[in-house]
């Protein structure tokens, strides 16, 4: 009975502590990259903003147009390859929130670039923070 009891507990409590966490889950974070690229992929720059953070103000369609002018790099066809790396925080006092980073390999219109988008969740809001893509050529 003592140890049905404390498993109970343990249950219970790991259940109420994960509830309260706040903190980012990998298949949310790919989840959400995921619709971001999408919208960029169809040019719906406007879809592709409300992605972002609240705190984060980023002229999307300016940003994506210097990546093609500079680097050829035309985002109208996006695959993920592998995703290389994460890291997360359930609190980053520079945000005052979660943070997930999410590290990937992809080809954009037959280019091979690295990304890197972070994803913060805290009392402002929910999405991208940072995005950074690099052409590997």
């Amino acid at each position: 009975m003592k140890r049905l009891s404390a498993i109970l507990i343990t249950i219970f409590v790991t259940i109420s502590l994960c509830a309260c966490s706040g903190g980012i889950s990998g298949d949310e974070a790919k989840t959400h990259i995921n619709e971001f690229l999408a919208a960029v992929e169809a040019e719906d720059y406007e879809l592709a903003t409300t992605f972002f953070h609240p705190d984060q103000t980023e002229n999307l369609e300016v940003y994506f147009g210097m990546l093609k002018d500079w680097h050829g790099v035309d985002f109208s066809d996006v695959e993920i390859v592998r995703y290389t790396g994460f890291s997360s925080s359930y609190y980053n006092s520079t945000v005052d929130g979660s943070i997930y980073q999410l590290r990937m390999d992809a080809t954009v219109s037959g280019t091979s670039v690295a990304m890197e988008i972070e994803i913060v969740k805290n009392d402002n809001g929910y999405g991208i923070y940072n995005i950074e893509v690099t052409p590997t050529r």
